[in-house]
């Protein structure tokens, strides 16, 4: 494995965890996010559109800075000073993100799935391989929505996970629950700033899934675009 980025080169057969990445990973974001623009835009109620918007933008934006930071327990700091910032009840604001970044966004992902999940999910699990899905945000309900299913899954504020990526917590988990080492891991993302980093913090091969390659993958880093020719490779060595 050179780690140029060749969708050919990588050989899923040699492990035993991979574990998913899930927005941006599973699904394609762009279609969703836009989809959810003009919902925002359209939809009335309290608060007003541009407030909530701002709001949502606002959470969005501190979220990555508590993440950057490595900052364990960021929960209830987050929505302190997000109410300190907004004005609003913290109550009020935990209500408005898991309607509009949980709930509503649902029925729009399976339009939005990457194409050939379905099939890699199936082909690993098929061999015995163990696949998890490990995100920021709750992992069920977006899981069921692209009609897939984990052997393992975790977010923060499940089971005892405190952390957002690029710390590493999530991942590090995860293989000691299933009893698999750093090499005989695979850890599947859409971003090298934190899906990749946390692979690479504690030795874990990494699979970039995005739209475009890499211009600088790193030395353990792999690249597709979807996962059709990856299940169709790993059926074949069956």
């Amino acid at each position: 494995m050179k780690g140029d980025g060749s969708q050919n080169e990588i050989d899923l057969s040699r492990y035993r965890l991979v574990v998913f990445d899930l927005d941006g990973t599973l699904y394609r974001q762009g279609p969703v996010r836009r989809g959810m623009m003009r919902d925002l835009l359209l939809h009335g109620g309290a608060p007003g559109r541009l407030v909530r918007l701002r709001i949502l933008q606002r959470f969005r934006h501190l979220r990555e800075t508590f993440a950057v930071t490595g900052a364990q327990g960021f929960d209830k700091p987050l929505f302190h000073q997000l109410a300190a910032e907004t004005g609003t009840d913290e109550m009020v604001l935990r209500a408005l993100v898991h309607e509009w970044m949980e709930r509503r966004p649902l029925p729009r992902l399976g339009k939005s799935s990457v194409p050939g999940g379905h099939a890699l999910f199936a082909a690993l699990r098929a061999r015995g391989t163990k696949v998890a899905v490990w995100s920021d945000y709750p992992v069920p309900e977006k899981l069921a929505a692209l009609n897939l299913t984990a052997d393992d899954q975790i977010w923060p504020g499940h089971d005892g996970l405190d952390a957002l990526k690029p710390h590493p917590a999530g991942l590090t988990l995860l293989m000691n629950r299933n009893g698999c080492a750093p090499d005989q891991t695979l850890m599947v993302g859409d971003r090298q700033s934190h899906d990749g980093a946390a692979a690479d913090a504690v030795g874990v091969d990494f699979l970039l899934r995005a739209d475009r390659k890499p211009s600088r993958p790193g030395p353990r880093h792999f690249y597709v675009r979807d996962f059709q020719a990856l299940a169709t490779a790993l059926n074949t060595r069956r």
